[in-house]
């Protein structure tokens, strides 16, 4: 492990190299929590001192998705998933969530939508006048997570005051088509190269579990560094009843650590919130994603599935010494 001979400021400016993350990723317990996680927990600190971040999601149309994406219960396409189906969310319901989520401690509340994409105009309406109450009434920053967009959509949206977008790339481009079975990695790059264009703060990960190699896991950190993103929200499977995925459970405590770990190095500078899958994934070791490199976490529930209890999270935050602020508002 050369790269723990440079220096703090030479792996914070340039990140680690491929071969060094393979390093990390195939490193003995004891090299990793005595070597790898001092050096993970000083580069978080770096950037981001004792301040970490909260965000939270609303589901606001859930279910009837008409995507095949594998690890996904709201996919049409798999008949034994149980995620519940509903339409879109009244713009004052989606307000109120953001106001209880805001209440909880969130910094930042998340729009989050099934299907292909927001093709239904009076869909895209009534997000548009969310925003706009979300602004008015709240301070969290407003982000949506809705599928692949166009461009005139995305504008109407920032328009209303949206600031973040989020749209994840799922896994590394390799091991892209053994997930995402009805549109290709070069479509969510489209919808990233929008939204940036727009001026939008991108926050865009994926999901560590689903069958990728280790060496596409760090693949994937690599993806994620070419697309240079503002935030990286890093998921871990929780497999669901009815997907294709539902029989995978093979990533340990350790393995979700290493991941946390090598996207720091990778990205150093980057603000990195460690989401859904990680009560069932990291287990008893919640606390240690900050030391791995962590900058922040999702509060509250996910989609489909149920998250820690918030005042959990809360006592989680003070025990550790840390203090909670609003995201992507840090000079580094």
């Amino acid at each position: 492990m050369d790269f723990l001979e440079r220096s703090i400021d030479d792996i914070f400016d340039n990140g680690i190299t491929w071969e060094d993350a393979r390093d990390v990723m195939h490193c003995s317990e004891d090299v990793f929590f005595t070597h790898i996680v001092p050096l993970t927990k000083t580069l978080r600190e770096k950037a981001f001192g004792k301040q970490i971040s909260f965000c939270s999601i609303v589901n606001a149309k859930s279910g009837s998705c008409s995507e095949a994406c594998d690890f996904c219960s709201q996919s049409a396409h798999f008949k034994g998933a149980q995620a519940p189906s509903y339409p879109m969310y009244s713009a004052e319901k989606i307000l109120s969530e953001a106001m209880a989520a805001e209440a909880n401690g969130a910094t930042e509340f998340s729009i989050v939508t099934s299907g292909r994409g927001m093709n239904k105009k009076d869909d895209l309406d009534t997000l548009v006048d969310a925003i706009g109450q979300i602004r008015k009434n709240t301070q969290v920053e407003s982000c949506a997570s809705l599928g692949l967009m166009e461009k005139a959509d995305l504008q109407r949206l920032r328009e209303a005051g949206m600031t973040n977008y989020h749209h994840n790339i799922e896994t590394a481009r390799s091991y892209f088509p053994n997930v995402v079975h009805t549109h290709s990695f070069d479509d969510e790059m489209n919808s990233i190269k929008h939204a940036k264009e727009l001026g939008f703060q991108v926050c865009c990960g994926g999901i560590v579990g689903m069958g990728e190699s280790k060496e596409q896991r760090i693949e994937f950190a690599f993806n994620l560094k070419e697309i240079d993103p503002h935030s990286i929200p890093l998921n871990f499977l929780n497999p669901r009843p009815g997907t294709p995925m539902a029989h995978l459970n093979d990533l340990t405590p350790l393995d979700s650590l290493k991941m946390i770990a090598i996207m720091r190095l990778v990205l150093p500078k980057k603000e990195l919130f460690v989401c859904g899958g990680r009560e069932v994934n990291l287990k008893d070791y919640q606390d240690r994603m900050f030391d791995a490199g962590a900058s922040g976490t999702m509060l509250g529930n996910y989609l489909t599935t149920s998250g820690r209890p918030v005042e959990d999270d809360r006592d989680m935050i003070t025990r550790l010494g840390l203090e909670v602020v609003p995201p992507h508002q840090r000079a580094l």
